[in-house]
């Protein structure tokens, strides 16, 4: 038996910090954040220490932010207490504000768990405004609904959709012109994933590029909500969400060059 097992032990690979933080990550995801949330607190029991570009093999560097995270699969999770606090703890170390990787996601959840930086509000402020009436008739957006739920994969009768999906018919109805429905969904969606993403998983093999922020401040600037609208292109612009080379650049200028004025006129 002592023979038995001690050939288990010389064959099996010893778990490592960053191979419990890696699988952590990569649950994270894929949307699972129960389990990502056993590997990255593995991964904290084993290296408690936050730092920039651990070296894991040979030339190969990750920045180590167990504690944002771990706010982040909580979050996710529901455990939003547990989340706030693990995001007090990377905004003490101060790494994920030195990464290039956790600094969009640090400012992301941020808003998403303390709502507005100004302190004025308990939620981001491009989310404080009067609603306008929806231009599209509850038919068409219930028929138009079932259609995006199905195209991704989730029953259309669902009360409750994934973050993918809020995006998607969030898009959909940017394209019909119903911005005032469209804010409802997009913002939905980033209060399930606030941190934006190129080539983001949506669904199996479905990639899209993620950008809320972008999409949130081009409908609040049609339904001329122009303090909203700064608010949504200032975070974006924080997070730096539309990459200089991405076809929405253009545009993002403009639409900031667009309420900059209408702001100035008041």
């Amino acid at each position: 038996m002592q023979i038995i097992l001690l050939t288990i032990l010389l064959v099996t690979p010893v778990q490592t910090w960053y191979g419990h933080y890696d699988r952590g990550l990569r649950l994270i995801q894929d949307g699972q954040p129960i389990a990502a949330r056993s590997e990255l607190e593995a991964a904290y029991a084993l290296r408690s220490r936050e730092q920039l570009q651990v070296a894991t093999g040979s030339q190969e560097y990750i920045d180590y932010l167990p504690h944002l995270y771990l706010a982040i699969a909580n979050q996710m999770a529901g455990d939003i207490e547990s989340a706030r606090k693990h995001l007090a703890k990377a905004e003490d170390s101060g790494v994920a504000a030195k990464s290039e990787v956790g600094r969009p996601l640090l400012v992301a959840y941020q808003l998403l768990l303390r709502g507005d930086a100004s302190g004025k509000y308990s939620r981001p402020a491009y989310t404080v405004y009067s609603a306008k009436p929806p231009v599209i008739s509850d038919a068409e957006f219930n028929q138009l609904r079932q259609d995006v739920m199905t195209k991704c994969n989730i029953p259309p009768d669902s009360k409750h959709a994934p973050w993918y999906a809020r995006y998607e018919l969030g898009l959909e109805l940017e394209r019909k012109g119903d911005y005032s429905r469209a804010l409802g969904e997009l913002i939905e969606a980033v209060a399930l994933r606030p941190n934006p993403q190129q080539r983001a998983r949506m669904y199996g093999m479905w990639l899209i590029d993620y950008y809320p922020y972008f999409h949130i401040a081009r409908s609040h600037v049609r339904l001329e909500n122009w303090q909203c609208a700064k608010n949504a292109l200032d975070i974006s612009q924080k997070v730096s969400e539309i990459p200089p080379a991405a076809p929405e650049f253009a545009e993002f200028l403009a639409l900031q060059q667009e309420t900059a004025k209408k702001l100035a006129e008041k």
